[in-house]
């Protein structure tokens, strides 16, 4: 298994160099196609009960037309030394950006997108709702944060629990956990929990070896919130990337995210999540 293509989503309007930096960086290391996806909402599609005066349609209209040409341009530039195939594609929609960019994704193997620097909502028009596009895109998403490009993903926590989220992610993972030059699986669980959780490592450590990857091993009691736990082990480890499924339920039409999918969504860690 492998990422043939990658599709990265730049935010209109902002600086995505980190964010270009890192997509150039893997589609360099996995050989990989890259397709740059950007989508933005016209100020109509979130004003439907108000008048709008002609003169803010027609701005917003330009202002979108500079903003889509800028970030092509942008994506052009970060990609210009990449010896695979390039592909830019813009879009303005009535539709939440999240919905439209699920969509998109059918062409990839691998999102790649980039976390808010202060873990808060953007621009609805131009940014999309990452839990949305987590849970609805069908493709693992990998989250870089943005105060520095990708490092060499060497160290890679796959974080376990016994689910469906969590095995999804750890085979939607493979052509990363490949590629590291070390990987622990990691799970969190009282002395009740210690048995099923190394039962259900060793299974992973198995599957994982038939694929030629030898992982480490780690049980933990808890001793505070599972996700805020986690990260520190990531930090402990200096691990360059947490694997982890992402888990939740809709609730009154929006999604209620679990803790660990919740702190990755809003944190500055570098993660690959997978519903």
């Amino acid at each position: 298994m492998s990422y043939r293509t990658l599709m990265t989503m730049p935010i209109l309007g902002q600086t995505n160099a980190v964010l270009l930096e890192s997509t150039a960086r893997l589609a360099r290391k996995l050989d990989a196609a890259v397709i740059g996806v950007a989508a933005c909402r016209p100020v109509h599609a979130v004003c439907r009960d108000y008048a709008i005066p002609a003169g803010v349609f027609e701005e917003d209209r330009k202002q979108i037309e500079r903003q889509i040409h800028d970030t092509e341009v942008q994506f052009r530039s970060a990609l210009s030394d990449h010896s695979g195939s390039v592909q830019w594609r813009a879009h303005a929609c009535l539709e939440p950006l999240a919905s439209r960019l699920a969509r998109e994704s059918a062409l990839a193997d691998l999102i790649v997108v980039s976390l808010a620097a202060d873990g808060k909502p953007g621009d609805t028009t131009r940014q999309p709702d990452l839990c949305d596009l987590v849970m609805q895109a069908g493709r693992p998403v990998l989250l870089v944060p943005s105060a520095q490009p990708l490092a060499g993903l060497d160290r890679v926590l796959i974080a376990w629990k016994d689910t469906r989220e969590a095995r999804r992610a750890v085979a939607d993972g493979l052509p990363l956990l490949a590629k590291a030059t070390e990987v622990t699986v990691v799970a969190i669980g009282d002395s009740r929990d210690a048995a099923d959780a190394h039962s259900g490592i060793a299974r992973v450590q198995a599957w994982l070896a038939r694929h030629d990857i030898a992982a480490k091993a780690k049980t933990v009691p808890p001793h505070r919130a599972n996700a805020q736990q986690l990260i520190g082990i990531a930090r402990e480890m200096k691990a360059d990337l947490v694997v982890a499924g992402a888990s939740g339920y809709v609730r009154q039409g929006r999604w209620v995210l679990g803790g660990i999918t919740s702190e990755l969504l809003s944190g500055d860690t570098c993660a690959l999540v997978s519903h």
